[in-house]
């Protein structure tokens, strides 16, 4: 009965600290798969400046 105290007990504490870790760290910091509509507009206007940031006229007719 001891040994399972010294043993389970403590693996059982890591699970339970781990579980709470991970949810506090997910909280503050959400991940880049997050699916709502906000975060994918700034995330399609960002994309959309940093692609045309580089982008040059060429004066739209060809030099034949």
């Amino acid at each position: 009965m001891t040994v399972l105290l010294v043993v389970l007990v403590p693996i059982i504490a890591l699970v339970i600290w781990g579980a709470i870790f991970d949810l506090r760290r997910r909280r503050r910091h959400p991940g880049l798969t997050s699916h709502d509509i906000g975060s994918a507009a700034r995330r399609a206007q960002a994309n959309s400046d940093a692609s045309s940031a580089g982008w040059t006229d060429s004066g739209g007719g060809s030099s034949l």
